[in-house]
């Protein structure tokens, strides 16, 4: 797949001898004693460039990340309090530094080390310590991809730090959950060893944020978007609030889109088209309320007093793809929260999956009516009924995609009561 400007590389590798500087970009640099003016004027001229080299006496000294950098920017006051000052406040002191000669398994190894920061910002090439370039940690998924169709051991290889670095990078939700709900079950089953479902919940100022998506494809490739898309929310909400999800979801886009070159900025039409559908929710315990924005990817919330299961409601516009505008913004919904309300998000794994005795998709007539029938059940034996009911409806038929659905009850919350 071509890119655009500084991404623009197309690698036909056949064996484990290629090394890291086959990767090596030529990319613009600036010195410790470089203005935030001249870093402006680079990203400004260099719309693909994603992270910016600080070199000293030809070494590497640290490295400015666009979006971070434009985004601090962006502030009120920040452009007449910083534009004369030197360009390190705004940079990463600790860089992924890599020699040339390493070859591409150590590379892999390397990054899997530092965790999912090298995939979206980059890497420095040295020789002999010395600067020569950066690499682009979205060039050594193509490229060892590349080499995975050749080599079927280096695809178990690749494959094997694929899962290292999502279910590592999915831990953290995990024990979160497991630290802050009383009453809730997690189904997160990719069709391969890794696939593309993420899901996140982290405790926040005032709340809690639950973010659900669904990347595109399946497979290593797309477990490594999850890995952007990680970095994406992460450094979203250092940019907006939690209780904003409409504003979250809009920086994830544009994270996503810069980061796989698929931004309007570029004056080529970009190859790829990558994305995901997803959901992000923020529940406030003080003001008890939920607070969603969609984007395709859609859940029920389940009244405890017995009403009907309510669906909601999604925008149609992924996140992140070719297609979708860099200043889209998603719609805002608030519902309130009553205590034991179920709140159940799924992706379409779930939905779509073809079966029964028509060989139609299992529905979300189907889950709704599964929710409705187990209101009263504890949610790990309302998550069981779903999986058992989606196991018999899928009987011999294929799994088609990766799985998620993730269901709680408000008021199943430690620590904090409404």
């Amino acid at each position: 797949m071509e890119r655009s400007g500084y991404l623009q590389r197309q690698f036909t590798p056949s064996s484990r001898s290629l090394t890291a500087r086959e990767l090596c970009i030529d990319v613009p640099f600036v010195t410790p004693e470089s203005d935030n003016l001249k870093v402006m004027e680079l990203f400004t001229r260099h719309h693909s460039l994603i992270s910016l080299p600080v070199i000293e006496d030809n070494r590497p000294f640290g490295l400015i990340n666009r979006h971070i950098f434009l985004s601090q920017m962006a502030r009120p006051y920040f452009r007449e309090l910083y534009d004369r000052k030197s360009c390190i406040a705004f940079m990463d002191k600790h860089p992924l530094v890599i020699d040339s000669e390493s070859t591409l398994d150590e590379l892999a190894q390397k990054m899997v080390e530092s965790g999912d920061r090298s995939v979206t910002d980059g890497f420095i090439l040295t020789t002999g310590g010395h600067y020569i370039g950066m690499g682009l940690g979205i060039d050594v998924i193509k490229t060892v991809s590349n080499v995975q169709t050749q080599q079927h051991q280096q695809i178990m290889q690749s494959i094997e730090y694929a899962r290292v670095i999502q279910e590592s990078m999915l831990n953290k939700s995990h024990k979160t959950l497991t630290a802050q709900l009383k009453d809730w079950s997690l189904v997160w089953q990719p069709r391969d060893l890794v696939g593309g479902d993420f899901y996140a919940f982290h405790e926040v100022e005032g709340g809690w944020l639950l973010f659900v998506a669904d990347c595109t494809g399946h497979g290593v490739p797309v477990a490594f978007m999850t890995v952007i898309l990680s970095s994406a929310l992460d450094k979203s909400l250092q940019e907006c609030p939690a209780n904003r999800p409409d504003l979250l979801l809009g920086h994830v886009n544009q994270f996503i889109k810069q980061t796989l070159g698929q931004s309007e900025e570029s004056n080529q039409t970009s190859t790829s088209n990558d994305g995901c559908d997803a959901m992000a929710a923020f529940i406030d315990p003080q003001d008890p309320r939920l607070i969603w924005a969609g984007a395709r990817l859609s859940g029920f919330l389940l009244p405890a007093a017995g009403e009907e299961a309510v669906a909601l409601s999604a925008d149609r516009m992924g996140v992140g793809y070719t297609e979708t505008p860099a200043d889209y913004r998603w719609t805002l919904h608030e519902t309130p929260l009553n205590a034991q309300d179920l709140l159940f998000i799924y992706t379409d794994g779930l939905t779509d999956q073809v079966g029964g005795k028509r060989n139609i998709m299992f529905g979300k007539k189907k889950v709704k009516t599964l929710l409705e029938q187990h209101r009263l059940a504890p949610v790990p034996e309302l998550s069981a009924a779903m999986m058992q009911a989606y196991l018999d409806w899928q009987g011999n038929q294929q799994r088609r995609d990766d799985m998620t659905f993730l269901g709680f009850r408000y008021c199943g919350l430690r620590g904090r009561q409404p």
